[in-house]
């Protein structure tokens, strides 16, 4: 009996844990699924999310070696988008993980990795500051791996920043010892790789076979013990083996290889991302010489880069490199310009500092000291000779920009003269019409009445009217050709400009006496004592202006008063002479244009209007101004002011 109870336990048992082994096995399925997708769509916008799904599941699996892969996926998908900003999030909280779980070398594996995408972005002491960090850290911990991988940040930092190849491969080598000792051959694999493309990079294909022939061996070694090569360090060596046969032994031998390596990226497309695909074919290209495919598959480079939004300064430099041996110079020149806009780190005094702290670290070869210092000879020398060379340049330079400017200036003149030229030709003519006019309505008039009074036989009465007619239009007829020849002279720079002593108030009543018989019935004229003392100043000038303001009274007054004063503002040395009427006023429109020549108010009123033209530009002349005061409403209120001059 207790043996059927025991078996009726076992079928319950099993029969109530089979749907959680099912749902455990459904979630395994689908984050397999979800990592093998989120591997195929590295640099897409939707990784995030199917990265996150699949986290997510291996959290709640709690498999450390899936939460590990999710990790790595991600930081590359941000490596390869270069986002450093984002990468340097994920992979401290990747670092942060590591650390709880105790997996110290993925840890400084994912620090290398986001300090190396630094460096490749020109970001000079961000990467060097982070490569400082990396090396206390692992310094502190003695842990070899993290040294060795501090030994790898510095290399290529010395080799991106500072181009000194020498200690690049010294710290390469220090990291590819470690990391064999340590049996980290994967990690070794990398180091060989670092090191023949450097040696690649400087066509120095020599010593590129020696460490290409170590990788070979490596390769060799790690299939031995079953440790599988990664397929994009494998294309990479592939790649490398390429370039190197192409440069020293030719085409023909290398052809073989090439066709092995392009039929492994075909069957292998994950192994590579299309940028690396161009550096290989660009280093292809170096290796035979050809300069114009090499400048190709750099602008497909940049144009890749292009379309995933980032950019590196870098290559613009390549480009232009490639351009100058090519002898396009003109184009070169762009691209250099473009990479000096475009690089954000350029070899700057803190570079040179710590460059020569990293130096005085491993130079300790007295051979190599003095070697040191004959390259800083030849530098200084040759820093001598460039700043000689652009003081030439910037002197010429600054004889060019002053020949420009001063044809500029030239230029200016010239327009402006012309301008001068082409307005008092218009000034002329508008002067002829208008005169044309104004002469010939009392010259008419004149020829008229006159003709009357010696063909027709006319009363006493008639006689008079006519030679009244005859007279008022001879005086009309001669004020306005004094006004022509007061305008005339001005124009001309020869209206006389004596000087002398002029009583004010003698002037103001000499001014009033000459217009009494020009009022209109009704109108009186007034001239208010001032008890100025004697001014220096050009008494027919100021005659000529206080006439034209009177005269001008006396045309629009009915009825009222016309009345003059003056009085001395001694502050501003000036007499101020007023002229006020209680006529018909101006309009603020109208008063804009009463001091222009042969403006006229009401154009049927008598006169040529260049009576306030002539009184405008003469008070011009003389540092005064002449102006309407828009503030009085019993009429016109005319103010000049005259200044006030030192006797000689």
């Amino acid at each position: 009996m207790m043996k059927y109870d025991v078996k009726w336990f076992l079928v319950v048992l099993m029969l109530g844990t089979c749907p959680l082994a099912l749902q455990a096995i459904d979630i395994r399925v689908e984050m397999e699924a979800l990592a093998d997708s989120a591997r195929k769509i590295l640099g897409r916008k939707q990784l995030p999310v199917v990265n996150a799904r699949w986290m997510k599941l291996a959290q709640e699996l709690n498999d450390t070696a899936q939460i590990n892969d999710a990790y790595n996926n991600l930081t590359l998908h941000y490596y390869q988008l270069g986002n450093i900003d984002t990468l340097k999030s994920v992979t401290y909280k990747y670092m942060d993980w590591c650390v709880a779980y105790n997996r110290p070398k993925d840890r400084y594996t994912a620090w290398r990795q986001y300090i190396q995408r630094m460096t490749e972005k020109g970001m000079q002491e961000e990467a060097m500051a982070e490569t400082d960090k990396l090396y206390e850290d692992a310094k502190k911990g003695k842990d070899r791996y993290g040294l060795a991988c501090a030994e790898m940040c510095i290399g290529y930092n010395h080799r991106v920043f500072g181009n000194n190849v020498e200690l690049c491969i010294e710290c390469y080598n220090n990291a590819l010892e470690l990391f064999v000792e340590g049996e980290y051959y994967r990690d070794a694999y990398v180091v060989l790789l670092n090191i023949s493309q450097t040696y690649l990079s400087r066509s120095d294909y020599a010593e590129a076979e020696v460490y290409l022939a170590k990788l070979a061996q490596l390769e060799e070694n790690m299939r031995e013990e079953n440790i599988e090569t990664d397929a994009s360090l494998h294309l990479r060596f592939c790649e490398f083996r390429v370039i190197s046969l192409l440069a020293s032994k030719g085409r023909k031998v290398a052809e073989p290889y090439m066709m092995e390596t392009d039929r492994f990226y075909k069957e292998n497309p994950e192994s590579s991302t299309p940028e690396a695909w161009f550096g290989y074919k660009i280093m292809c290209c170096r290796a035979l010489g050809d300069l114009k495919g090499n400048i190709a598959y750099v602008d497909s480079l940049m144009n890749y880069q292009r379309s995933l939004g980032i950019c590196y300064p870098y290559n613009f430099y390549m480009k232009a490199q490639l351009q100058e041996q090519l002898g396009d110079y003109r184009s070169a020149s762009d691209s250099y310009r473009t990479y000096a806009s475009v690089s954000d780190s350029m070899r700057t005094a803190e570079l040179d500092d710590k460059l020569s702290e990293y130096t005085a670290q491993y130079e300790v070869d007295r051979l190599k000291m003095e070697k040191l210092e004959l390259s800083g000879k030849l530098t200084r020398g040759r820093l001598v000779m460039a700043l000689i060379a652009g003081g030439v340049v910037l002197l010429l330079l600054l004889m060019i920009t002053y020949l420009y400017i001063r044809t500029l200036s030239m230029n200016r003149k010239l327009e402006a003269a012309r301008m001068a030229v082409h307005k008092m030709g218009e000034v002329k003519s508008s002067f002829i019409r208008h005169i044309t006019h104004e002469i010939r309505t009392p010259l008419n008039s004149i020829v008229g009445f006159s003709t009357l009074l010696a063909r027709e036989e006319p009363d006493e009465e008639e006689k008079k009217e006519y030679a009244a007619q005859v007279e008022s239009n001879n005086t009309y007829l001669l004020g306005l050709m004094e006004n022509i020849l007061t305008i005339a002279d001005m124009d001309s720079q020869m209206i006389d400009m004596s000087w002398e002593p002029v009583n004010v108030d003698n002037c103001c009543k000499e001014c009033v006496d000459e217009l009494h018989s020009a009022l209109k019935p009704g109108v009186r004229l007034e001239c208010i004592p001032s008890g100025i003392s004697t001014v220096y100043a050009a008494r027919p000038w100021m005659k000529i202006v206080l006439t034209a303001l009177l005269d001008n009274a006396v045309k629009f007054t009915e009825r009222g008063y016309i009345r003059v004063s003056c009085k001395e503002d001694k502050s501003r040395r000036v007499v101020c002479f007023v002229v006020e009427d209680t006529g018909i006023g101006l309009k603020q429109e109208e008063a804009e244009h009463i001091f222009e020549r042969f403006y006229k108010v009401d154009t049927f009123t008598k006169g040529s209007g260049l009576g306030l033209a002539i009184a405008h530009e003469i008070m011009a002349m003389i540092g005064g101004r002449v102006y309407w005061d828009s503030t009085y409403q019993g009429g016109c209120r005319f103010v000049m002011e005259w200044p006030v001059q030192d006797k000689p």
